[in-house]
């Protein structure tokens, strides 16, 4: 089985943001443990960025992560009412997902969405979406852990067995 593993940035990788002389940003450094994670993750499924940082932002994490398949980015289109919602991100990925397969281009069979903000909404669409669905909320400010992916890699294992929520 390989999910698309939908991952979010703020909450749970993290960054450092260190100023970089001359730049009118600041270059976002992730931690050796969360690179170790998140090269983890993507030897489990094809990774897609659900965040709303821009895309040069998650350029340079793509960077750092040096991964052997880069990244996709679900394009987020918040709505009126998407930021009143338990999870103001869920009507863009439903979006994003149908669309990735209307056009052929989702080549997995299962979703596994890592975000810190997944209300009731995301556990109700994930037990009524048509693969197999893993829901991983970790904690903001921890972000991230070693047990955060080894629930992806039992529930790879375990062939998605329907859907799943882990939650702090």
């Amino acid at each position: 089985m390989k999910p698309v593993i939908l991952l979010d940035i703020d909450g749970v990788l993290n960054p450092a943001l260190r100023s970089r002389p001359g730049a009118v940003r600041p270059n976002p450094v992730l931690s050796c443990e969360k690179k170790a994670l998140v090269r983890r993750l993507s030897r489990s499924g094809r990774i897609a960025w659900v965040s709303t940082r821009p895309a040069d932002f998650t350029a340079d994490l793509e960077a750092q992560l040096d991964l052997e398949v880069e990244p996709l980015r679900v394009t987020l289109l918040v709505r009126d009412g998407d930021d009143s919602e338990p999870t103001p991100k869920l009507r863009s990925v439903t979006r994003w997902l149908a669309r990735m397969e209307a056009a052929g281009d989702a080549d997995w069979d299962s979703v596994v969405w890592i975000d810190d903000v997944l209300g009731p909404d995301a556990r109700k669409w994930a037990h009524g979406h048509h693969q197999p669905v893993l829901l991983e909320k970790p904690v903001p400010d921890q972000g991230l852990t070693e047990a955060h992916v080894i629930a992806v890699e039992v529930f790879i294992e375990d062939g998605g067995g329907g859907a799943g929520v882990s939650t702090p």
